[in-house]
């Protein structure tokens, strides 16, 4: 337990080296301090960190660097995290309000505001439902032999998938033939749509067979679809200035390992989940920071923010903008679930309508 003096010395260390990426001195510190302490106490309380793990110095004389530990007791001291400034709010509020009723534009949308705000990377998954539901089925006329099968989910989600015609179909029997499915399976699940016994044509037959196999695969899971945006700036952090380091992040980048790690690490619990160094599961996420956090409707449908920088990110802002997209996004999937899930809404502590939160 860190006396308040030695608490106070590092966390003035840690807030200085997050802003300037260089080893501080007693000097900087007492000077930097809001209480007057003299340089020899603060060298005193500097010793007593290395010693405990907080910091660490390549010798006696020289700047103090945070560790992982050091960085974790600065968090965990930060009593309220700010918000957002207003103008920022207003900013995000209209980027995403025009964007498309489409959880892949918002999830786009969010990841380049989020990787904005912070300097550093984000990624942003499209959101899933627990059990996909049949909004509308499109045929789309391509020729007489062949048609395009559109399955738009509730969650704003679509399914594609090329239709071969045995017989020459003409573009107003699809257009009929949708008209009916729409009529009998909207709304239903892939089991319910299996379960439903109808009198319908061959090619209807065949389209809810389709209909149904896409829906099944949706559930069943694969690569989380998902938007990333912000390398560049990742790269442009003085952490990253050698090449091989930026190399490494780029590769990482490209072969889905930092994607992959990084989702793996997202908490079962809805809360915001925050991974320093070591802290981190993988191993290849074990010189960076991690902050992610849920969002959407708890057990029916939602996805996960994150963002990735080093382990000397600015937290509390990279906080701030994650839980104001979050819940951003939450009302976004609200809005496309509709209000027959108020119930579930009051665990989101989120009002169904279509203003955000500002």
């Amino acid at each position: 337990m860190l006396s308040t003096k030695t608490a106070s010395v590092l966390n003035i260390l840690v807030n200085q080296y997050v802003q300037t990426a260089i080893p501080v001195a007693s000097d900087d510190i007492a000077r930097l301090s809001p209480t007057k302490v003299s340089s020899s106490t603060v060298r005193n309380a500097m010793s007593q960190l290395t010693e405990e793990g907080y910091i660490s110095r390549p010798h006696v004389s020289a700047g103090g660097i945070p560790s992982d530990l050091g960085y974790r007791h600065y968090l965990e001291s930060i009593e309220e995290v700010p918000e957002l400034p207003a103008e920022e709010r207003r900013r995000i509020h209209h980027s995403l309000e025009r964007a498309d009723l489409d959880g892949d534009a918002w999830s786009r949308q969010c990841a380049t505001i989020l990787s904005g705000i912070t300097a550093n990377l984000s990624i942003v998954t499209v959101p899933r439902s627990t059990s996909p539901r049949i909004k509308q089925i499109q045929l789309v006329y391509l020729t007489d032999c062949l048609a395009l099968l559109i399955v738009v989910l509730q969650e704003a989600r679509l399914l594609r998938r090329l239709l071969p015609l045995e017989d020459g179909v003409a573009a107003n029997e699809l257009d009929r033939s949708a008209s009916r499915l729409n009529e009998y399976l909207g709304g239903l699940s892939h089991t319910e749509i299996e379960s439903n016994s109808l009198e319908l044509s061959s090619l209807e037959e065949r389209v809810k067979r389709d209909t149904s196999d896409m829906m099944r695969e949706a559930e069943s899971g694969g690569p989380l679809d998902h938007h990333m945006d912000g390398l560049r700036l990742l790269l442009n952090q003085p952490e990253f200035s050698q090449s091989n380091r930026a190399r490494e992040l780029v590769e990482m980048s490209e072969e889905r390992v930092l994607v992959e790690g990084v989702l793996s690490e997202t908490p079962d619990a809805d809360d915001l989940a925050i991974y320093i160094g070591g802290e981190n599961r993988h191993e290849a996420l074990r010189s960076f920071g991690v902050i992610l956090c849920r969002y959407g409707i708890p057990n029916h449908m939602g996805g996960t923010i994150c963002v990735v920088g080093p382990t000397r990110m600015d937290y509390a802002e990279a906080i701030s903008g994650v839980r104001y997209l979050s819940s951003v996004m939450s009302r976004l999937v609200v809005d496309v679930l509709g209000a027959g899930y108020v119930s579930q809404q009051r665990d989101l502590a989120i009002v169904p309508n279509r203003s955000l939160p500002r």
